[in-house]
Parts: structure tokens; C-alpha cells; sequence
């Protein structure tokens, strides 16, 4: 059995139908209308409610009557929580299991909140995630159920809803939805903007004219914008970006396909200028993201850099929507150290 967006309501869904708003700033900026769409307003701090909460509820639907899988994630960060908070919705019980360096409000967040299982175990996330995989082929009910962070068919079809939501809401709210020139968006794992990808081709036929997606990383994460250079997937060697929920090495595959197949503009933001756009998006929205969701944010605050606006040929009727991703990791003492550390660059 499969949930689409249309057959889930507010009382079953993982996720929340997110605001779509207008940013009187980065529209002066940019000259063109520039919508927000606040995936921060999950109910696990990020996007990843929609993708990760798919899975969960797809798991759910599938196992047998009267029998609840047991959840397992390895991410200390916006995966792990997305997890642990629909396997809550669900009365499933979960399980995270993080390398040692995991940030301590993360570890109460994840137990107190949430009410999961949390193992410490090794010093890096492929350590924690080949034991958490290792315990879910060890598991003897045949109830486990191993939650990836990023590389899943059913984590992209429910981040691919958001389009549904965004499409939607442009209608509602008067615009022609051939204005969509184009959709900003953070890439990590690539688990969003494959989702993003697969909305935009169910509504913007391949014979038409379809949005640009702007896929944005921070140098030190750039693992997508390396792979579209060379042709081919390429692993980073690391990650040295303070940007840690962009931080997989590798993307998924399917993201590298949909960058190759669809209409991508690859784009590499600095630290500090997702640094400054966390700030300003502060100051304008009140809204407290991570440096990750930052990025998005950062080729447009900074277009006087980045000059996507010619590039993309976005003209005063266009419309640009910018995905703020959220984050569950950012806190109000790691928020001012950044401030402090960039702020000669901001």
C-alpha cells in the first residue's frame, strides 16, 4: 500500500503543509519575486520529515497487523531526528546509533524529545552506520527497518510532495505556475534535490519549458558540483565545510542522474556567506537555520557575487522559490562562534 500527498491528511502525515512566503528583501535584490518555502517548520526542525516520514509510514503500512517496526537511523543530525520523530508519531520504537562526537543536545534532543535509543559508538558517521546496519541484520523479529539519511526511492517521493505543495500554492495565490524559473535548494546526500527534481517533472513536461534548479553546497562538501565537472561520481577525500549536514561525501547516484537529466545549475557558496545568510534571514524572518540551509540562501543574498539573475535570465515577472531547509543541529552558542569566526568576511 502506498500514501501519495493527496490521500494523507494533517492527523496521519509525518510532515506539515509549509508556508510559501514572499521575501520583500531578496526580491529587491534580485528583481524578481522570490518566494520561501519554510521546511524549517517541520515537525522534526527540517525537510526531512517529508522524506524520512515517508519511508516510516510506508514501513508501517507494510508490516503485518498489529506488529510495529523497530526504526534505525545513524545520523546524530536532521536524518536522525526526522526518524526518531515519526517512529514517535507512530509508536514504533527507534533506534539511533552515532559516532562519539555527536554534538550532547543532539543526544538529549533525540532521547527526550523523541523518546529514542541512543548508542554512541565510534568516532566517525560510517563507523556508526556500519554497526547500526549490522544490528538490523542481527535483528530476529524481521522487524527492523534501516533508515538511510538520504538514498532511498521512497525518501525522494516524499520530498518530491513539497513541489505538489509549492505548485499549489502558487496557484492559490495568482501566479501562473509557468513563472517558476527556477527553485534553490541545498544539496547534501542529494536526498532533496532528487526529491525536487522528481516533483518539478511531474508538473513541467519535458516538451516545455521546466524551472532551473539551483543546487547549492559550501566548498569543503562540493561532491555534486565535482561530479557534474568530471562526468562521473566522485567521492571527496573529506569534508571540511562547517556546513556538517552537507557533509556526505559522495551523493547519491540518483542525484548525479538528475542533474545530468534535468535542468541544474551547480553553484558553491563560502562558509561564510551561508554564515550571512543565516544571519539575514534571521534578522528579517526570524527564522534560526544552520549554515546547511544557509547555503541555499547565500548565491541570492550575495547576487552582486553570484549574478545568477542574468545567468538564469530571471526577468521582473519571474518566480523564484528558495527552499529553507531548516536544521535541527544550529544552536545560539554555535550561531555566535560562527558570527565571530566570519565576521571580518560577513
Amino acid at each position: 500500500m502506498t500514501i501519495t500527498s493527496s490521500d494523507t491528511d494533517g492527523s496521519t502525515n509525518p510532515y506539515i503543509r509549509t508556508p510559501l512566503v514572499y521575501s520583500p528583501s531578496l526580491s529587491k535584490i534580485t528583481g524578481s519575486t522570490v518566494l520561501l518555502k519554510l521546511e524549517v517548520l517541520q515537525p522534526s526542525g527540517s525537510f526531512k520529515s517529508r522524506g524520512i516520514g515517508h519511508l516510516v509510514l510506508q514501513t508501517v503500512l507494510d508490516s503485518p497487523p498489529g506488529q510495529k517496526p523497530h526504526i534505525f537511523s545513524s545520523s546524530g543530525g536532521n536524518a536522525g531526528c526526522a526518524a526518531a520523530q515519526a517512529a514517535q508519531k507512530y509508536g514504533c520504537p527507534c533506534t539511533v546509533v552515532v559516532p562519539s562526537n555527536v554534538a550532547p543536545n543532539m543526544v538529549t534532543r533525540l532521547r527526550d524529545n523523541y523518546g529514542a535509543n541512543v548508542i554512541l559508538y565510534g568516532d566517525m558517521w560510517r563507523e556508526a552506520d556500519t554497526k547500526v546496519r549490522q544490528m538490523v541484520a542481527e535483528h530476529k523479529d524481521g522487524q527492523a527497518k534501516y533508515c538511510p539519511p538520504f538514498d532511498d526511492p521512497l525518501i525522494w517521493e516524499g520530498n518530491s510532495f513539497m513541489i505538489d505543495e509549492v505548485v499549489e500554492q502558487l496557484e492559490d495565490a495568482g501566479y501562473d505556475k509557468s513563472k517558476l524559473k527556477a527553485i534553490s535548494c541545498s544539496v547534501g546526500g542529494g536526498g532533496l534535490f532528487t526529491g525536487v527534481v522528481t516533483g518539478l517533472k511531474r508538473h513541467y513536461p519535458l516538451s516545455g519549458e521546466q524551472p532551473i534548479v539551483v543546487s547549492v553546497e559550501t566548498y569543503g562538501t562540493e561532491s555534486l558540483n565535482a561530479s557534474i565537472k568530471r562526468g562521473e561520481l566522485v567521492t571527496l577525500p573529506k569534508i571540511t565545510s562547517i556546513a556538517s549536514s552537507l557533509g556526505a561525501d559522495r551523493v547519491a547516484s540518483a542525484a548525479f542522474d538528475a542533474a545530468q537529466t534535468y535542468p541544474t545549475r551547480s553553484v558553491v557558496v563560502t562558509d561564510a556567506q551561508a554564515v550571512g545568510s543565516c544571519l539575514r534571514i534571521l534578522d528579517e524572518n526570524r527564522l534560526f537555520v544552520e549554515p546547511a540551509c544557509g547555503a541555499a540562501l547565500a548565491p541570492w543574498y550575495y547576487s552582486d557575487i553570484y549574478d545568477l539573475r542574468s545567468k538564469l535570465m530571471l526577468g521582473t515577472d519571474s518566480v523564484l522559490v528558495i527552499i529553507v531547509c531548516g536544521g535541527s543541529t544550529v544552536t545560539l552558542e554555535s550561531m555566535v562562534r560562527y558570527k565571530d569566526t566570519f565576521q571580518d568576511m560577513l
